[in-house]
């Protein structure tokens, strides 16, 4: 009875020990970050006294999994928010919007059209003009310099995910060779592993489990591996051959590379790759459309008029080309295609990327593609075997606002592909060509006069010029009016007018007219005159007006004033004025800032509340180690008691027997 009672008490004072040591640990590391409460289990033994068990940590692999879930999901929100808010900052200052350069430059060119024959109005207005261009590069740099601090974020990013996955790695031999060599846990070793993880977390969104041999293994949220077993993978950045602004990751295993889907990669790293695709590409796109819009509207107004030295306006400004690529192994095809937004046609240029794919021997196939890479409608296609190319080579696809040059047809197989994105870059390739403001085109081509003659009060006045090419207007190369053209006008009543050219010769006839304006419209002549002309009121008949390049006065502004008008018409994908469409990409931001911000809040309240339903299960708890110390002290004692008593009955039996 002795020995038995002698063997209870020392398994209590093992127990009370280990117990007791156990507290220690815990209260040693109440400020340890990562350590996890630990807890020694015991049971009692069939044959009297309380058998040791392992000593455990008290972790919750759910509630872990979640705080590592939300930390990732507040990470990507606060990433994000905080490259929006300097965006938003940046574009909403002053010193920096497009709108007060506009204006500038718009009342610049008023101020020109009060005095056309003024060379310094006009050289303010083509300073005001080079100011808007420097701001378009300004802003472009803006988006630039932005993107190439998310690039060295994500490099030093992923070199710290490599670091963690790798030591991750290495915390797995090291627990699966301490384990076997001891019975206990290597708890200290997993507190570690789980403070890495939810490390890791703070760049993706992972999943972590444990295989067989309780092993840690890290997944992505897409199932991707980064940590197998004893086996770490790297991330790595590489670049896209189609399309250089795109940044494309890639797991490497060592002799191969996996290319990783960057859709919902959660964690900072997917703050920073969906900052620079979604917005940072999405404002450099929308800045190089409205430079695409301005230049092209601009250019073909300008051309529309004479300047300073009377001759036809010609481009303000210049677009630099646009970049295709290629995969790598058709770099030397290159060569042989190249696009250009068709002259006028700016309002149909979007800021999607263009696919070109040649779908058999003859015909091409052109398919957009949005931000996210989705195909927006259906593919345009064009057939350079039926049309006819410019001087130049180019095609013009009508349907997209584009020129395109393809070269040698045989060089291109159904299996290559190039794409290209007009809008990006455009803002920084745009230059202001005018060489000084006598280049603006203020005047009209040509002049209108009504004959002193006339029994009417009626005035003839230009209405609009739509064209002054030679090859398609009434507009010889050397600025006159070629004979042919429209030249008179001469009422027959007040009702019926015929139009004459420069020899007298009638060359149409319009009977029942019911309104005077655009009247080689309504002769069937303004197409292919180019321009038009109306008269102030009913004329009578005899009324005779003429139609002349000598009728320019030297102050004529009619030209300088459509350009004024270009800015409040809707240039931008035909659907927002200048002002308006920058003033909504200001608005766009600033709600998407807005957006995040509230997000980044409210996953920084759930993550929070994750981490203190951790910490109630898992962290240390001085007052609750306090009173176990107690507990466990004075368990200690009275084991020690029952060795006494057991060792005094021992005796006591000794003596009986002497």
């Amino acid at each position: 009875m002795g020995s038995n009672l002698y063997s209870i008490g020392l398994s209590g004072l093992l127990s009370s020990n280990a117990r007791i040591n156990t507290t220690g640990q815990n209260t040693a590391n109440v400020d340890t970050e990562g350590y996890s409460r630990q807890r020694t289990d015991t049971t009692s033994s069939p044959v009297g006294g309380v058998v040791l068990r392992d000593t455990s940590r008290l972790v919750d692999n759910f509630v872990s999994a979640q705080v590592r879930s939300d930390t990732s999901d507040f990470s990507y929100h606060d990433t994000y928010h905080s490259l929006l808010t300097a965006s938003d900052s940046l574009l909403a200052e002053d010193s920096v919007s497009l709108t007060g350069y506009l204006d500038k430059a718009f009342s610049a060119l008023q101020a020109a059209n009060n005095d056309p024959t003024s060379p310094s109005l006009r050289q303010l207005a083509h300073s005001s003009l080079n100011n808007l261009v420097d701001q378009y590069k300004t802003l472009s740099r803006m988006v630039t310099d932005q993107e190439n601090l998310v690039d060295q974020q994500l490099s030093t990013s992923l070199t710290d995910v490599n670091a963690i996955t790798t030591k991750i790695s290495d915390l797995n031999s090291k627990i699966l060779r301490e384990e076997g060599l001891s019975v206990s846990p290597a708890n200290e070793l997993r507190d570690q592993q789980e403070l890495l993880a939810k490390d890791l977390s703070k760049y993706l969104d992972i999943d972590a489990q444990f295989n067989d041999k309780g092993l840690m293994t890290i997944q992505l949220a897409n199932g991707q591996p980064l940590v197998m077993d004893q086996t770490p993978t790297e991330l790595k950045v590489i670049p896209n051959s189609l399309n250089p602004k795109k940044i494309d990751l890639v797991v490497s295993f060592g002799n191969y590379n996996v290319a990783l889907k960057t859709e919902r990669l959660g964690g900072s790293v997917g703050g920073l790759v969906d900052f620079r695709s979604e917005f940072s590409e999405y404002s450099g796109r929308t800045l190089g459309q409205h430079a695409i819009s301005i230049s092209d509207a601009m250019n073909t107004q300008n051309a529309k008029g004479l300047d300073a030295n009377g001759n036809f306006g010609k481009d303000l400004f210049a677009l630099g080309a646009i970049s295709i690529y290629s995969s790598p192994d058709n770099t030397n095809k290159l060569s042989d295609i190249s696009v250009r937004v068709s002259a006028g046609e700016a309002s149909k240029i979007t800021t999607d990327t263009y696919e070109l794919t040649r779908t058999d021997d003859d015909r091409f196939a052109i398919t957009k593609y949005d931000l996210n890479g989705k195909s927006v409608g259906q593919s345009t296609i064009f057939d350079p075997s039926i049309m006819t190319p410019d001087s130049n080579g180019y095609y013009k696809v009508a349907d997209l606002g584009l020129d395109i040059r393809v070269g040698d047809f045989n060089t291109i197989d159904h299996d290559d592909v190039f794409r290209f994105t007009p809008t990006a870059g455009a803002a920084a390739g745009l230059s202001l060509q005018a060489k000084n403001g006598d280049a603006l085109a203020l005047s009209a081509p040509v002049g209108v006069s009504t004959n002193s003659d006339n029994l009417s009060d009626a005035r003839i006045s230009l209405s609009l010029v739509t064209n002054t090419r030679p090859d398609s207007s009434a507009f010889a190369s050397d600025g006159s009016l070629y004979p042919s053209a429209p030249h008179k006008i001469y009422f027959t009543s007040p009702s019926s007018y015929v139009v004459r050219d420069a020899s007298g010769v009638d060359i149409a006839a319009v009977d029942n007219v019911l309104q005077y304006t655009n009247l080689l419209e309504q002769a069937g002549l303004a197409g292919e005159a180019g321009f038009d002309v109306s008269v102030s009121s009913m004329p009578q008949q005899g009324d005779e007006f003429s139609i002349s390049t000598d009728e320019m006065g030297p102050s004529d502004n009619f030209n300088g004033l459509a350009l004024i008008d270009l800015q409040n018409q809707s240039l931008v994908e035909g659907k927002a004025s200048l002002t308006k469409a920058f003033a909504g990409f200001i608005s766009y931001v600033g709600t998407k800032t807005a957006e995040a911000a509230g997000h980044a809040e409210s996953s920084e309240v759930i993550m929070n509340d994750s981490v203190n339903r951790r910490d109630r299960l898992s962290a240390v708890s001085l007052d609750e180690e306090a009173v176990n110390l107690m507990k466990y002290q004075q368990s200690y004692s009275a084991s020690a008691q029952v060795v006494t008593a057991a060792r005094t009955t021992f005796e006591t039996l000794l003596g009986i027997m002497r």
